[in-house]
Formats: structure tokens, C-alpha cells, sequence
């Protein structure tokens, strides 16, 4: 009896060993183009694993880190969410003159550059502001030009004609385009005060209010170059801590503790993801977006459309607008990361995350170009529709009537 039950598992075993488990689908394409010692997941819209290489061993997910800090911002502040600047008098306004400091209440708008300056400059003309006998005073956070500047020195040499005049000329040629408005009769004169005229400050009166574009604006452009001051922005929702908390708790399917972020951009050394983390952090995003009435597209860049460090990637006529996602890269460390969404006609949405380490950069970027055109010539690639190009930044923000 038992030899015979002993016959039976040994042919058992010969016929199984004999028929090869079945590979997945973009499996050779992943060694072949990727290398054995690199992390590769993909995954269909169905849920069907194309691809897995070193899938659950943890990587720096490099820039990949502002798609979590992206789906932070969104899970705790609506998409229309403003972030104000408001510019005070502290003095009376007589003449032309305000007789005291001009005051910045800044809540650490990000997105306030050279072009929203001059907006604002323009806003000061009309309330009669063309000198002022005092300094400029900076309360809150401020960032000017991605730079913090606690002091508004930047600021001031832009308004004293010194800086940037190329700004007031796209800025005015967009506002007024039939009218020719020369900075030097529009820039401010400021006056230092003596000692002995300095009079009582009086309590501070908003004079223009400067509301930045839409928190999504911010999201797009941060992803679409990769803008590091991402990182500071984070703390608008909670910091680090809270990016790596929200998006713990939001994904499914991988263990919560292997996901560390203590960069909010992804610089530094310490973040780890692993391929499936990441895909799981795409698709949590997408479940946000939707939940919103938004696309991938509406915050991340479109691979070959969007100006930015996907415009040049996927470029070709076939592929262009197929692929929304982040590219990433940390040079001290030789890493690189591209992960996103590849719409394909077989696949449906297929979910990706490529992570390199130790390898030249540009290589890198090369293989991982390789494995997306495989990718999508076996899904067969369907571009999302064409969007229009959105209005420069300056012109999404708006000055609005002090309350």
C-alpha cells in the first residue's frame, strides 16, 4: 500500500516538475531591460500582477516621495485651498506716501514669485501707495522666489526696479496688453525715516491681499519639475511625520512600517519604499482623486506634454500622453525611481514602479525609457485626450479687498 501511495507522489511530483510554472507577462521584459538586482511591480487595472522583480525589498523612492506628500495635501485640504499674503500700512497714506512701515503677513505661500510681486506692486499703486518713509516688515513665514526671505530684502530690490524687470514686462504685457506701462514710473521710492520723525506706529491696516493659485496648481507644478520646496511646504498639512502617517494608513496590501518618509520632496537619505509600496501609494491616490472629481493628470505630469522632468521622456508620437507619473533620482546615492500610470488598450490602467540603485543615472533613465516603451507595446498605448495648457502661475492668483 504505501509503495504504491509512494509511486503515485513520485510521478506526481515528474509530471508537475516537467511543466513550467507560467511566467508573468512582462517578466523578461522586466530582467531583460531593468537588471535582476533592481525593483520592478507592475500591475493591471484588473489587478493582475504583469512584472515583479525585488518587489517587496525597500528602495529610496527618491522624488517618487512628493506623490505621498501630494496625496497628504489632498486628504486634509480642499483643492481650492488659497494661501494669502497680506500686505499692511502701518502709517497713514497721504500724497502718494505712507508714513510708515509697509508690513507682509505672510502663512508660507510657496508659489509667490517674481510675477506675483509685481501684482501686487500694481495693487499698491492703487491704493494710492507710490513711496513709502518707512521699511518693510515681514510677519509669518515668507518665501520669495522659493527663498526664504524673513526680512522682504529680495522683495524690496524687486520693487525698487532693481531686480526682475523682465517679470513686470510679462506681467503687464498680460494684464494690459494694449497699454505700455514703464516700471520706473510704477516702481516704489523708499525713504528712510530719522529717528526724530519717527512717529507712533499705528495698528497695521491691509491694504492688498494676495490669495496664491489653487493648492491644485501647486501640486501640479511641485510634481511636474520636481520642486524641492516641496518639502517645506509639507508642514502647511503636518510635515514629514504626517506624509508618512496619512499614506500608512492609506494604502493596502503592504506592510505599514516597511514605508518611511522623513523628507517631504524625497531629498536625503532616509526614505524607503518598495515597489509595492509605491504602486500601493498610486493607487491609494487614485481612490482620493476620484473621491474628489480628479485625474492623475490633474496633479502629476503627463510623460512627452507636460514642460517639466517627464516632457522629454516618452516623447514619440506612439507613447506621448499614455504615461502620468514621478520621476526621481538622488545623485549622491546613484538612485533612480520612475513610477506612475501607463494607459494601455489590453492592460487597462497599469500601475508601475522601476526603482534603480547604483547604477550611472543617465543608464538608468535609459532602461527605464526601455521598459516603458515594452510596457507599452505590449498593452498597446492609449493616450489620454489633449488638455489645454493652463495660464502662466501669476495669472491662476488673484489680489482680492481686504476684510
Amino acid at each position: 500500500m504505501y509503495k504504491l501511495l509512494g509511486l503515485a507522489f513520485l510521478i506526481v511530483h515528474v509530471l508537475t516538475a516537467s511543466v513550467p510554472a507560467a511566467e508573468l507577462p512582462l517578466q523578461s521584459l522586466a530582467r531583460r531591460e531593468i537588471g535582476f538586482d533592481h525593483g520592478v511591480f507592475v500591475q493591471s487595472e484588473g489587478g493582475k500582477v504583469l512584472a515583479a522583480l525585488n518587489s517587496t525589498r525597500a528602495y529610496h523612492p527618491a522624488s517618487v516621495t512628493k506623490v505621498a506628500t501630494t496625496l497628504a495635501f489632498l486628504s486634509k485640504l480642499p483643492p481650492d485651498r488659497r494661501f494669502r499674503t497680506t500686505f499692511l500700512a502701518a502709517g497713514t497714506v497721504e500724497a502718494g506716501t505712507l508714513h510708515g512701515d509697509l508690513v507682509v503677513r505672510a502663512e508660507g505661500d510657496p508659489y509667490f514669485l517674481f510675477p506675483n510681486a509685481f501684482r501686487v506692486l500694481l495693487g499698491l499703486r492703487e491704493k494710492g501707495v507710490h513711496r513709502v518713509k518707512g521699511a518693510i516688515r515681514v510677519q509669518g513665514p515668507f518665501y520669495f522666489d522659493w527663498t526664504p526671505d524673513p526680512a522682504g530684502r529680495r522683495l524690496k530690490r524687486v520693487w525698487t526696479g532693481r531686480l526682475a524687470a523682465e517679470s513686470w514686462r510679462v506681467v503687464t504685457r498680460a494684464l494690459f496688453p494694449d497699454a505700455s506701462l514703464p516700471l520706473k514710473e510704477y516702481m516704489l521710492r523708499f525713504e528712510p525715516v530719522a529717528t526724530r520723525e519717527r512717529s507712533q506706529p499705528l495698528p497695521p491696516r491691509p491694504l492688498v491681499v494676495h490669495a496664491s493659485p489653487p493648492l491644485l496648481r501647486h501640486l501640479k507644478d511641485f510634481n511636474a519639475h520636481s520642486n524641492d520646496n516641496f518639502h517645506e511646504f509639507s508642514y502647511q498639512v503636518g510635515g514629514p511625520a504626517e506624509v508618512q502617517r496619512i499614506l500608512r494608513a492609506e494604502v493596502s496590501g503592504v506592510p505599514r512600517r516597511s514605508i518611511v518618509i522623513d523628507n517631504a520632496a524625497g531629498d536625503g537619505r532616509n526614505n524607503q519604499m518598495s515597489p509595492r509600496a509605491v504602486v500601493a501609494m498610486f493607487q491609494a491616490l487614485e481612490r482620493t482623486l476620484k473621491a474628489r472629481g480628479l485625474a492623475f493628470a490633474d496633479v502629476l505630469p503627463v510623460a512627452g506634454v507636460d514642460p517639466g522632468t517627464l516632457e522629454d521622456r516618452l516623447a514619440a508620437a506612439r507613447y506621448r500622453g499614455a504615461v502620468v507619473g514621478k520621476s526621481g533620482t538622488v545623485r549622491v546615492l546613484r538612485i533612480s525611481t520612475m513610477a506612475g500610470v501607463a494607459y494601455t488598450r489590453k492592460f487597462g490602467r497599469t500601475f508601475f514602479a522601476v526603482m534603480t540603485r547604483g547604477v550611472p543615472l543617465w543608464t538608468a533613465r535609459e532602461r527605464q525609457n526601455a521598459f516603458m516603451r515594452g510596457l507599452l507595446d505590449a498593452g498597446g498605448a492609449r493616450p489620454l485626450p489633449a488638455r489645454n495648457a493652463p495660464p502662466p502661475a501669476f495669472m491662476e492668483a488673484r489680489l482680492e479687498a481686504p476684510q
